[in-house]
């Protein structure tokens, strides 16, 4: 019989039997497991398993470490040349990094007397060594070169948009400077409407808020949580200072909740300029519900016209900018700056006069048609007095570069229709939060900017007041001050310019 589950081969099952029969047999030990199997025999000694070892060229002949730089390598470089060159040999080119050019020292000097069959090599062509003319020598590590004069920077260059500085514009035609009051006082004489309008900015105190409005804000923060205290009591204005229209408070309130608000979400959240300029708009259109005597313009897209009130080089040119990848026309590497801020105040005109002014302008040349420095359609009949630029913050341009190239435009088309530039020309720049102003005007055939005058900040609650508070003063000078130099200066020339007769404009 086969022993089931093993093999029917009849060698092997005779073999298989015999195992069985010895291993029963046999008596067990203590290398034996449980199953009556040998074990192999444990030792104290932990067993290391040694890896398998190749037997290469490398690890059998170390390579021979570089010899170190030092005198005694120089000097058997020298004498391995020596030889090389006596017995007419040309020295073997060696593999690696070239040797360092040190000069040698007196016990590595070469001794070419011993040497008859060396041959100095000479020039076979060109000039003689006599003829030529003698090199100087370039100065030691130490010495110090001779320097040359560079030349004052200047704008007849293109450059990048955004390289643009307020130093820059100190060498254009006009030239603009930064000042404050006092360097503007030492400089020359300050027109007193500028003196005038500086002083009503610079007096705003830390009081800013209507005091009407402070138990709405007492009552919005009686809450359960308290957690939010009202504005003290030095932030209300008093009752002698200039008071809100009573009919605008509680919507300016408003107003202001909702700025704080959107300006803390663009600050996080690093937005986009557009994102910033919706809060412009909306402290803009505010004014413009509450005084129909004015209008909020965008102008954006307007550019600086005609080229002859544009601000030019010392050379005379336009100043031209290496435009961006982002422009329609790249057809030229340049273009001259004529496009510059965001938003304008302007005066709204009535139908009367802007039919006198329409009529003025049609005897003019196209390029003079206009009452402000653009060609644009919805703004050349727009007198503007407030010219505000806004830019996010830490952007690359510099918001007060582009707000004095359109003030200087301005200027200069003043100058061009022969209206009298006495009166200020203020600005707003918008960067980010804060919000400051400046002042334009002549002095001695030079543009000042006057400022900074803090506005405010869109921040804080107070910041944000301060600002309403300010633009309420642009707003007043703009419909009383401005709108008076506008009938003399604008109106007047338009209506003479009707009376007299019909003459050609080519040469004016």
């Amino acid at each position: 019989m086969s022993t089931p589950g093993y093999p029917t081969h009849p060698q092997i099952h005779l073999w298989i039997q015999d195992v069985v029969r010895e291993t029963r047999q046999r008596p067990p030990s203590l290398n034996d497991s449980v199953h009556g199997m040998r074990l192999r025999p444990r030792t104290n000694k932990p067993q290391i398993r040694q890896p398998l070892r190749e037997t290469t060229g490398n690890n059998r002949l170390r390579k021979r470490p570089r010899e170190a730089e030092g005198p005694q390598l120089e000097a058997r470089r020298w004498t391995k040349q020596r030889r090389a060159m006596c017995d007419d040999q040309v020295p073997k080119k060696k593999r690696g990094r070239p040797p360092k050019n040190k000069v040698p020292d007196e016990s590595t000097t070469l001794d070419l007397t011993n040497c008859p069959n060396l041959q100095l090599r000479h020039r076979t062509q060109g000039p003689s060594s006599a003829s030529s003319p003698a090199r100087t020598p370039s100065p030691g590590k130490g010495a110090s070169p001779t320097r040359t004069k560079k030349s004052v920077p200047s704008l007849n260059y293109a450059k990048p948009d955004a390289a643009l500085a307020m130093t820059d514009l100190e060498s254009c035609r006009p030239q603009v400077f930064q000042m404050d009051v006092e360097c503007a006082r030492k400089s020359g004489p300050v027109p007193p409407a500028v003196e005038a309008l500086y002083k009503t900015l610079t007096s705003v105190k830390y009081a800013c808020i209507p005091p009407d409005l402070k138990a709405s804000y007492h009552k919005d923060t009686d809450t359960p949580q308290k957690s939010r205290d009202p504005p003290p009591d030095e932030q209300f204005l008093p009752s002698t200072a200039k008071q809100y229209p009573a009919e605008r408070s509680w919507r300016m309130k408003q107003s202001v909740d909702m700025i704080n608000k959107d300006a803390g979400w663009n600050h996080r959240s690093k937005a986009h300029e557009r994102n910033w300029g919706k809060l412009v708009s909306n402290i803009l259109f505010d004014y413009e519900i509450f005084q129909p005597d004015i209008v909020a313009v965008n102008v954006e897209t307007c550019t600086i016209a005609p080229q002859e009130i544009r601000l030019t080089s010392s050379s005379g040119e336009p100043i031209a900018v290496e435009k961006s990848v982002t422009d329609a026309d790249n057809d030229n590497s340049t273009t001259p700056i004529g496009r510059m801020i965001d938003w304008v105040l302007a005066l709204r005109l009535n139908h009367n006069d802007t039919k006198v002014i329409s009529d003025a302008f049609s005897t003019l040349q196209y390029a003079k048609r206009s009452l402000n420095q653009s060609l644009t359609d919805f703004l050349r009949k727009c007198p503007i007095f407030l010219d505000i630029e806004l830019k996010k913050e830490l952007s690359a341009r510099d918001p007060e570069v582009q707000l004095a190239v359109w003030a200087s435009a301005g200027l200069r088309k003043k100058q061009l229709m022969q209206w009298s530039t006495g009166l200020p020309m203020p600005g707003i720049v918008v960067d980010g939060h804060m919000w400051t102003g400046y002042l334009f005007f002549e002095q001695n055939q030079h543009v000042i900017m006057l400022g900074p005058i803090q506005m405010g900040t869109t921040s804080t609650p107070r910041g944000t007041w301060e600002i309403y508070y300010q633009l309420m003063h642009l707003v007043e000078w703009g419909t009383v001050e401005y709108r008076a130099w506008f009938e003399k200066e604008v109106l007047g020339w338009a209506k003479s310019r009707l009376a007299l007769p019909a003459v050609d404009d080519e040469d004016d």
